[in-house]
C-alpha cells in the first residue's frame, strides 16, 4: 500500500546577477495519489537543509500550531503550521470554503508523522511553486502588517508585468 511522502524540489529561479542563476530547494508533502497536501513555507539553499527542516518538523510536530485565514484580496482560505513560533508549512493552494481548508489542513496534519521521506530531488523549472503568491497572515497587534524576511529566507516572486507599448 502506498502512503504519503515528503518529496524535495530543486527550483531553478530567474537570474540573480547578469549571468548567474540561483537555485533553491524546498519540500512538499504529497498524498498516496500524488496530490499536494502542503509545502514548506520557505526555500532552502541546499537539499540537506531542506531534509533537515522535514526532520525538525517531524521531531517537533507535537508542539505544532495551525492557523486558518482568509486571504483579504481574494476571500479564499489558506492554512499554515507553526512549529516553535516559526511558520514551517503552508497550504499548497487556496480554498473557496473554510470547511475545505480545515479538511485539507487535517489531512496534512494526519500525514506528517507517518509520511515517507523520499531521497533525492525533482527539478522544477516553472509553474506555481516559483510564481505563486503566498498568503500573509495577520501579525497579532498589527492588522495587515507584513513580517520582514528573516536572514537566510529567500522569497520567490512572480516576474514583473511588462507594460504594453503606448
Amino acid at each position: 500500500m502506498q502512503q504519503s511522502r515528503f518529496v524535495f524540489l530543486a527550483l531553478a529561479l530567474a537570474a540573480v546577477d547578469d549571468d548567474a542563476a540561483a537555485e533553491a530547494t524546498t519540500w512538499m508533502l504529497v498524498s498516496p495519489n500524488n496530490r499536494a497536501l502542503g509545502r514548506a513555507a520557505r526555500t532552502f539553499d541546499t537539499y540537506a537543509a531542506s531534509r533537515e527542516a522535514v526532520h525538525q518538523l517531524r521531531e517537533r510536530f507535537a508542539g505544532a500550531q495551525s492557523t486558518v485565514a482568509a486571504v483579504e484580496a481574494t476571500g479564499q482560505w489558506v492554512w499554515r503550521v507553526d512549529v516553535a513560533g516559526v511558520v514551517t508549512a503552508v497550504s499548497s493552494r487556496s480554498y473557496l470554503r473554510a470547511r475545505e481548508c480545515h479538511y485539507n489542513l487535517d489531512r496534512f496534519l494526519h500525514a506528517v508523522p507517518d509520511a515517507l521521506v523520499v531521497p533525492g530531488t525533482r527539478t522544477v523549472r516553472g509553474g506555481r511553486l516559483i510564481a505563486g503568491e503566498t498568503a500573509v497572515f495577520p501579525v497579532p497587534g498589527a492588522p495587515g502588517a507584513r513580517r520582514t524576511p528573516r536572514p537566510g529566507v529567500r522569497r520567490l516572486h512572480a516576474p514583473a508585468p511588462v507594460e504594453p507599448p503606448a
